[in-house]
């Protein structure tokens, strides 16, 4: 979870093609872990290759465990959830490889509020209240 100084995160907006339709959906800047990498230093790359930027990554402050479609068949995922602070103005979408830069479309700042008001289709599901909880523990 990347936050800004008002408490909003940075969510990126995916369309990947799928048989029948493109898949559209709003996500946490991520990725997987290279072999030899750990969870956090992971977490850091990703930010960096992503959206360019060098930041102090805390935690895991939230880890689940789910499944998703990918493929052409079902996956087993474990999402390490970490959190950093930036800037408003400081990321920008670069895409590291050339799948990323296809799918990978834009990023917006979201609300709590507007994280659990939305009709669109934002992972991880509970997304709202884990912004909630991590409220005051910001580096700002």
């Amino acid at each position: 979870m990347l936050f800004d100084q008002s408490g909003a995160i940075l969510l990126v907006r995916f369309v990947v093609p799928r048989e029948g339709g493109e898949f559209v959906f709003w996500a946490l800047p991520g990725g997987e872990i290279e072999a030899g990498e750990s969870e956090i230093e992971a977490a850091a790359r990703e930010v960096r290759e992503e959206l360019g930027l060098e930041l102090v990554v805390r935690g895991p402050v939230h880890c689940d465990k789910n499944q998703f479609w990918h493929q052409g068949e079902m996956q087993d995922n474990v999402d390490f959830i970490f959190r950093a602070e930036c800037g408003r103005e400081e990321p920008r979408l670069v895409g590291f490889t050339a799948d990323e830069r296809e799918i990978m479309k834009e990023v917006r700042w979201w609300s709590a509020a507007e994280v659990e008001a939305s009709q669109e289709r934002i992972f991880p599901e509970g997304l709202a209240g884990r912004m909630r909880e991590q409220r005051g523990r910001q580096g700002y």
